[in-house]
């Protein structure tokens, strides 16, 4: 009963104490949220984003019961399989669901504008009236449904985002060149929100404009009444191994494994956002750590003649213990309380900064789970806790004659343990980090954690030496600093290697807050002079076309063929990339339409770089490992529809480079892969995602930009850069 009682006088002494002083609750409080907030945030964001795209991917396959696709990417499917799969028993309506990467713009004060999505998709679709539409539900709401190549329909939140009308002109761009159009009609659609722009055109018309008039790559099915997806899926498998053996394994699925798919790999590209959004939340509670175990040793620091006359009237020494811990669990709960709420409204700040650059969201709320909730609370209570026990047991350690003390009355304990143990882990955190470093031969997650790992014992090893480094840097230091202010210089000096755990501890918060920084500045610092290196000495001609700066849109061939028309220009050069290999090599091909020393970042090791005649080049490391000569007769093949990789033609290597990251390990002439295209599924052309131009020099740089910038004008998407 005793024991209770006293137990219970305690915890009101702990409770008034923190009533009594607010100010100081309220900071020790604040250093609690600043850790958990970004923790609860973290999570909560990216439960939201996944809330989101999954509501996203439900509506887009509602309605859809199979999907018919080309087994692979660069692959594609012939137009009239549509009429093939509607005469199979238990298909009742087929739409091609093809989607086109357009970029569109509308005439402002007489120039074009650029309608900005944010990073959300603008797609060009082909529309069915809603009787023989297969998927979400779409109708127009003001106008008329589109008719030929020159209309289209947009749909309503697009429309209302950027003032479009029934009438308005448009121009759309793919990657074969500009389509003007007007909006004929304003389409509702129920997965439309987040920046999404559609433009939808009669299915006839889409063919002929936004396709080579030959292939598409989905079809999507609705079952008769009766049948279900998963027989109707069982079926169009059987019928296409029947009636089109030349197609191979064509990718049939119900919409409801699509949906499944999609979900997978937002899952996986999310899981990137979560660890990077954790790691911080980490960091500020690493962080977060020191400086509560820092507040609650000055707070310790300045009570001990309180605690020393509790002893006095007869608190137990493991009494004084548990009421520091207990006041840590005060603060600790009601720190991870105010750092959940704080999480909540930091998401809604994120939410409202990618709103604002346009980059917009499906709002479909924070969500907050179980877990956002619990783990915040749990790491915040235990954290405090941790942080608060050394300076907890210092406390009991108090004896009662302290109570007649004044002065600094912190611990004098030697520091040869606390140092020794510093050392070794500062040591193993280095050796961690360095093999993370080293290890190149495995994988990134391994090498990651072990780098992370280091970071911690060289930031713990850190933190415990840090008091026996002061006794020597604070002497010399202090002494260099305190010099000029004299008398006072040499009391500041004096004070702060007085007691070298006090003082190790309140440099450590700003040590580690101020590697923090550095760490994140020489990351950016180190990111921009390398890729500044790499874009030196790659490119050095005097302009490069590229699409969009966000690298998914490439030139359009007609912008290629209008800067070679233009006065002023010697030579224009188009780079992309199309799914080919040369020679068996399971690199990258890159694909080059003209000269591609016009770069001027490529140097010759052997042979002809021009590509004048159809024909590879090849990076000389690549070409001595696999063995190749100049004047080699190499295979291209491409990997089919079936599965397995074809030949398709071979090219001469006529020449060898110097290593260049931006050409990769070869480069074949579009003249050589041109009437080889139809194997492989490629249009007219290579995609496109640079065009490096050089003057001839009869005029000058500006005057020349200003002619490439004309010509391209009606590109919409081609920027003309230095």
């Amino acid at each position: 009963m005793a024991a209770r009682s006293s137990a219970s006088t305690m915890r009101r002494v702990s409770l008034r104490n923190l009533a009594a002083h607010k100010i100081r609750l309220v900071l020790t409080v604040l250093a609690v949220v600043l850790g958990t907030a970004f923790i609860a945030g973290s999570l909560m964001f990216t439960s939201s984003l996944q809330k989101t795209f999954d509501t996203l991917t439900e509506s887009t396959t509602r309605g859809i019961d199979v999907v018919v696709s080309a087994p692979q990417s660069g692959s594609s499917l012939p137009l009239d399989l549509g009429d093939d799969l509607a005469e199979i028993p238990g298909v009742d309506k087929v739409n091609l669901s093809d989607q086109v990467t357009v970029v569109v713009a509308t005439e402002k004060d007489g120039t074009q504008e650029t309608l900005q999505t944010g990073g959300a998709p603008a797609f060009a679709m082909p529309w069915y009236e809603p009787d023989d539409a297969v998927g979400p539900d779409t109708g127009i709401v003001d106008g008329t449904s589109p008719r030929g190549s020159d209309e289209v329909a947009v749909n309503s939140t697009a429309a209302e985002s950027h003032d479009l009308t029934v009438g308005q002109k448009l121009t759309v761009v793919d990657t074969s060149g500009s389509h003007p159009v007007a909006i004929s009609g304003i389409y509702d659609i129920d997965i439309d929100g987040g920046g999404f722009l559609g433009v939808m055109m009669d299915e006839p018309a889409f063919v002929d404009t936004f396709t080579d008039g030959a292939t598409g790559n989905e079809f999507s099915l609705a079952a008769a009444p009766g049948t279900s997806p998963e027989d109707l899926a069982d079926q169009v498998r059987d019928s296409l191994a029947a009636d089109h053996p030349e197609l191979g394994d064509v990718d049939v699925k119900t919409g409801a494994q699509v949906g499944e798919e999609q979900a997978a790999q937002i899952d996986e590209a999310l899981s990137f956002v979560n660890y990077f959004l954790i790691a911080f939340g980490l960091i500020a509670l690493v962080v977060g750590t020191f400086i509560i175990a820092n507040t609650f040793s000055m707070i310790v620091a300045q009570r001990m003649r309180e605690f020393a006359l509790l002893r006095s009237l007869g608190v137990a020494s493991n009494q004084l213990t548990v009421s520091v811990v207990f006041e840590a669990v005060i603060v600790g709960i009601i720190g991870s309380l105010l750092g959940v709420l704080a999480g909540i409204g930091l998401t809604q700040v994120i939410y409202a900064v990618i709103g604002s650059t346009g980059a917009g969201l499906p709002n479909t709320g924070v969500d907050v789970t179980v877990g956002s909730v619990l783990l915040p609370l749990v790491l915040g209570v235990i954290v405090t806790v941790v942080s608060a026990w050394a300076p907890a047991r210092r406390a009991g350690a108090v004896r009662p004659v302290e109570a007649m003390r004044s002065g600094d009355q912190s611990s004098g304990s030697p520091l040869r343990g606390r140092t020794t143990v510093g050392v070794v882990l500062f040591l193993a955190g280095v050796a961690a980090a360095l093999v993370g470093v080293l290890l190149s031969g495995s994988g990134t997650g391994p090498r990651a954690a072990l780098v992370g790992i280091g970071a911690l014992g060289v930031i713990l090893g850190t933190f415990l030496l840090s008091p026996a480094l002061s006794i020597p840097v604070v002497r010399g230091i202090g002494g260099a600093i305190g010099a000029p202010f004299g008398q006072v210089g040499r009391l500041a000096a004096t004070n702060s290697g007085r007691n070298p755990r006090r003082t190790a501890t309140t440099a450590f918060a700003l040590t580690l807050g101020v590697a923090l920084v550095a760490c994140i500045g020489m990351l950016g610092a180190s990111m921009k002079a390398s890729i500044s290196g790499f874009i030196g000495d790659s490119v050095q001609s005097d302009y490069v076309l590229s699409g969009p700066s966000n690298g998914a849109f490439p030139v359009p061939q007609s912008a290629l063929d209008a800067v070679r028309e233009t006065d002023g220009v010697e030579a224009a050069t188009g780079f992309g990339f199309l799914p080919v290999t040369v020679g068996g090599f399971s690199g990258g091909t890159g694909v080059i339409e003209g000269d591609p020393t016009v770069s001027g970042g490529m140097v010759a090791a052997e042979g002809d770089l021009s590509l004048d005649t159809p024909g590879v080049i090849a990076d000389e490391e690549v070409a001595a490992s696999e063995g190749w000569t100049v004047g080699d007769e190499l295979p291209l093949t491409v990997r089919m529809p079936d599965g397995p990789e074809r030949e398709i033609g071979e090219v001469t290597l006529q020449g060898t480079y110097e290593p260049n990251e931006l050409f990769g390990q070869h480069l074949v002439s579009w003249s050589a892969l041109e009437p080889l295209a139809a194997q492989f599924g490629a249009g007219a052309s290579a995609n496109i995602y640079a065009v490096f131009v050089n003057g001839d020099g009869s005029i000058d740089t500006d005057t020349l930009r200003d002619r490439l910038e004309a010509a391209t004008a009606d590109q919409i998407v081609v920027q003309v850069l230095t």
